[in-house]
């Protein structure tokens, strides 16, 4: 059984009621539901990142155990505020952000605290690109990725971009690139590829390709409602997903990723996953599963709640 240790923040998402005149509080961040995901499916989840002792925090925190995510790597923080955001939904379940994220506790995890991570026993380290916003929270995303890398843990990037939070959006494609040298899977909407590959002034199909050349093993690219493309040096596949009506896609990628790094976990017999990523088989059948769990979550409010557990999916 591999186990993941998701990287980042944990947040405070406030959601719109039913009545859509008011907001209420809920656990969320994307690593953070992202651990959480994969403890609920069974296998070992661990979150890392910074958590304040304010009662947002300690909210935060008390939610990730929970549901029995392992909080060993958290930091607490006393000096700092826990982040939060406004979530706003359309018709279509599809949401837009105000987020109030300045100097809070989870921009504060550092190099201390990566080295307190005992890298041998992981099997998995995931984070996203909201650790790359500004310079010291970038370097130490960095000393992660090369604590990760000489370890030997598989390392997946769900690029996730939210544009809200960089001061300089001119250092976003830099920093972007210099995470997907260290990832061997890289997963991205369609949407976030169109951008990217605008910024390098290349095609969407080139982009992909120079993603590839950077070093990563697989590429998985999501499309809302639409097929899911996976590409990798040898292989090039779309694979559909279920017909739902969305009711708030809040944790919906979150919800995928770890579904399908949970089921290629499932997958792998040997000791090392790495090889598993290059196998079109188990890749088909984890985007399968996965497409699942996005599925079950976008139908669901909230990010933890919203989460399915094994017996969920089946």
């Amino acid at each position: 059984m591999f186990s993941l240790l998701s990287y980042g923040e944990a947040l405070v998402d406030f959601l719109p009621n039913d009545a859509n005149d008011g907001y209420y509080p809920m656990a969320g961040g994307a690593p953070a539901n992202v651990a959480v995901a994969y403890a609920k499916l069974g296998s070992p989840g661990y979150f890392a990142g910074g958590i304040s002792t304010d009662n947002f925090g300690s909210m935060l925190l008390q939610a990730l155990e929970k549901e029995g995510v392992d909080t060993s790597y958290v930091r607490q923080n006393e000096q700092a505020n826990t982040a939060v955001v406004l979530v706003s939904l359309d018709s279509d379940g599809e949401r837009s952000f105000n987020f109030y994220r300045h100097e809070t506790a989870d921009t504060f995890y550092d190099h201390i605290d990566i080295d307190a991570i005992d890298w041998q026993s992981l099997g998995i380290f995931h984070f996203c690109s909201n650790t790359l916003t500004n310079t010291e929270m970038y370097k130490n995303t960095l000393y992660a990725l090369k604590s990760a890398r000489d370890s030997k843990t598989l390392v997946s990037f769900d690029v996730n971009l939210r544009q809200q939070l960089w001061t300089d959006l001119a250092l976003l494609p830099e920093r972007v690139e210099a995470c997907l040298k260290e990832s061997e899977l890289v997963k991205l909407s369609k949407e976030e590829a169109e951008y990217l590959a605008q910024q390098k002034q290349v095609s969407y199909q080139e982009y992909i390709t120079h993603v590839l050349s950077l070093g990563c093993k697989l590429v998985v690219i999501t499309d809302g409602p639409n097929d899911v493309q996976v590409v990798s040096s040898t292989f090039s596949e779309f694979i559909s997903v279920p017909t739902i009506k969305a009711i708030d896609t809040t944790a919906g990628g979150d919800s995928f990723i770890a579904g399908f790094l949970y089921s290629l976990a499932e997958q792998t017999s040997s000791s090392s996953i790495h090889g598993s990523l290059i196998e079109l088989d188990k890749v088909v059948n984890a985007v399968g599963f996965a497409a699942k769990c996005g599925a079950f979550t976008c139908q669901n409010k909230g990010a933890f709640v919203a989460l399915p557990t094994l017996a969920q999916v089946k």
